[in-house]
């Protein structure tokens, strides 16, 4: 009685063709670089009871959190002598 042929081991017994160079599938473009006026992207950690105060003042002097964030940041920056934001960007 002849065995029974089994496709999975015939594709595994056929000859491999060889890889092609990694280059010739794949170009490598570097990343461009930041422009000057990009900003970086930072995660704030706030207890919740701290990130509520700033949602109130923000909504009590009408603009955004992001704008209460950033005059706490400069009053730090400038309280600490590293001047303001201002400065530390033309660095």
């Amino acid at each position: 009685m002849p065995a029974k042929r089994n496709a999975a081991l015939d594709a595994i017994k056929a000859p491999v063709k060889p890889a092609e160079p990694i280059a010739s599938v794949v170009a490598f473009n570097p990343a461009p670089a930041k422009k000057a006026d990009e900003k970086a992207k930072v995660m704030l950690y706030l207890p919740p009871k701290v990130a509520r105060k700033f949602k109130e003042i923000a909504f009590t002097e009408d603009c955004k959190t992001h704008d209460i964030y950033l005059r706490a940041l400069a009053a730090y920056l400038k309280s600490e002598g590293h001047g303001n934001v201002a400065e530390l960007i033309e660095r």
